[in-house]
């Protein structure tokens, strides 16, 4: 058999004569996606090539069918080919490169052997043959008219319903290569932002300085240099800033029902003339933490899928309080964060920073509890350990607080109490703001670090870096609504 071209027998068909019944189609709009979107990295690289329009017409014949969406009667037609075609294709690139190309099988295979007519629907119109890129062109370049006989007035309600998603599914199809490229795109720019929070909560912490300040201050030098903590810092936390870290425990067989809230402390001022000690621990005896336990729901408590222990709050005495009190005692402790004379405020209150892990989680919990963040006009960002984790080991993904705090060396007991896991996750923050900050430094003096992140960057242009040195992670960054938070605005 010729494998490059074939003289496929003549169609008998003029242009916009209607194409045989139960005849498969393939989309062309498949054909051409078909290497990016169906055939791994290795085959594709291979295959690629010919796939492009002038590979698809190089020595070969395709004949073209078209369909008008009668639900879109301005949009272009579809185009198709006859699916034996297609499959000749894919029979020659195997035998050309010695691989194995075919119709996927499963629910993908129905993709390319489309069918039409079922119910009274319309068939797919003849366009004419193409034997090359450039009489391909001209066919494509312009369409018959819709015909009066395709719309769907005598097909049956399931023919119309099957012939209108078939042709919609064929419209939103998308190139995986283009998917892939706006993932990695989206992927980019989530590693650059979580770069930027890292830097801006060295800011708070008074472990870096932002760069209009630092070009001012006699330490700026410094700054930039060595980072020794065993001695308090010679920078200021920026704000000052209140961290406030929060968790939230549900009961496992019913997520509504929140059953404690833990919330952990530090103000930043407190941090002057402490040194941070090794992984910052010296700081973390200044965290102020809080358990509440919900009255209502103290009898829910956790066996299955994680070990709650609400009776074992190592940071003070567990407070059981009414569950409408929450929302009020959370307010208490953001919303009313008033600052000192001459202090930098938002609306005459401290600036707060809150602090999740895995933020997404606890604040569909606040909403579920009653309280709304995002009124509170002194909340200037969201910090997420996971997040920071993710950036400091390069690593995207999801690490639970355990492993966090067993990476970083900090010593844990009783995991799955919210007032707990609250302190853990301010500690945590704390502890990789710091070890961030070491390797930023070591970074730049072209050393060695003692972490396990390597001292080359990792996947580059994957936007693990967030501008080195020469930035300071910008301005705060507000919390965003989300579409389910814009939803639930009328009710708080």
């Amino acid at each position: 058999m010729k494998m490059r071209s074939i003289d496929w027998k003549e169609t008998g068909l003029k242009c916009g004569d209607v194409s045989g019944e139960l005849e498969p189609f393939c989309p062309w709009k498949l054909v051409t996606n078909y290497c990016d979107t169906f055939v791994g990295k290795v085959n594709g690289e291979k295959a690629r090539r010919f796939f492009t329009l002038e590979g698809l017409h190089e020595n070969r014949v395709w004949d073209l069918y078209y369909i008008h969406r009668p639900d879109a009667p301005n949009s272009d037609p579809l185009l198709f080919i006859p699916t034996h075609q297609f499959e000749h294709l894919l029979e020659y690139v195997n035998k050309k490169l010695g691989i194995f190309l075919s119709i996927p099988g499963g629910a993908n295979s129905e993709k390319f052997e489309r069918t039409f007519g079922l119910g009274g629907t319309p068939r797919p119109r003849f366009l004419g043959r193409s034997t090359s890129e450039e009489v391909f062109r001209d066919l494509t370049e312009e369409f018959p008219p819709y015909h009066p006989d395709d719309n769907l007035e005598k097909a049956t309600h399931l023919g119309r319903e099957f012939f209108l998603e078939v042709l919609q599914s064929i419209t939103n199809m998308k190139n995986k290569k283009k998917k892939s490229e706006k993932a990695r795109v989206k992927r980019l720019n989530t590693h650059r932002a979580w770069g930027r929070s890292s830097k801006r909560i060295q800011r708070y912490l008074g472990l870096r300085q932002a760069k209009h300040l630092a070009k001012t201050s006699h330490v700026a030098g410094n700054e930039a240099q060595t980072l020794d903590l065993d001695r308090p810092l010679d920078t200021k936390p920026e704000g000052p800033v209140r961290f406030v870290a929060i968790d939230i425990e549900a009961y496992e067989h019913n997520q509504d029902l929140i059953t404690e809230v833990g919330v952990a402390v530090l103000d930043a001022e407190k941090l002057a003339g402490v040194a941070p000690g090794e992984a910052g621990k010296n700081w973390h005896s200044l965290i102020k933490s809080r358990h509440f336990r919900v009255k209502e729901n103290a009898w829910a408590v956790n066996k299955t899928h994680v070990h709650g222990c609400p009776e074992f709050f190592n940071f003070g005495d567990s407070e059981k309080v009414p569950l409408d009190h929450i929302p009020r005692l959370l307010q208490q402790i953001i919303d009313d964060a008033e600052a000192k004379p001459g202090e930098t405020t938002v609306g005459g209150r401290r600036p707060v920073v809150l602090v999740f892990h895995e933020s997404a989680a606890d604040m569909k919990y606040l909403r579920t509890l009653g309280y709304n963040l995002f009124n509170a006009p002194n909340v200037i960002e969201i910090a997420d350990t996971r997040e920071l984790n993710s950036f400091n080991t390069r690593n995207h993904n999801s690490t639970g607080l355990g492993g966090i705090l067993q990476r970083l060396g900090l010593y844990t007991q009783h995991l799955h109490n919210a007032g707990n896991d609250a302190t853990y996750t301010l500690q945590a923050l704390i502890s990789l703001a710091v070890e961030r900050r070491l390797y930023s430094l070591a970074s730049k003096a072209g050393e060695e670090t003692s972490t396990h992140v390597p001292f080359s960057e990792l996947r580059k242009g994957e936007g693990w870096s967030s501008g080195g040195e020469d930035s300071d992670g910008g301005a705060p960054v507000a919390p965003a609504l989300d579409y389910d938070d814009v939803a639930y605005q009328g009710d708080w």
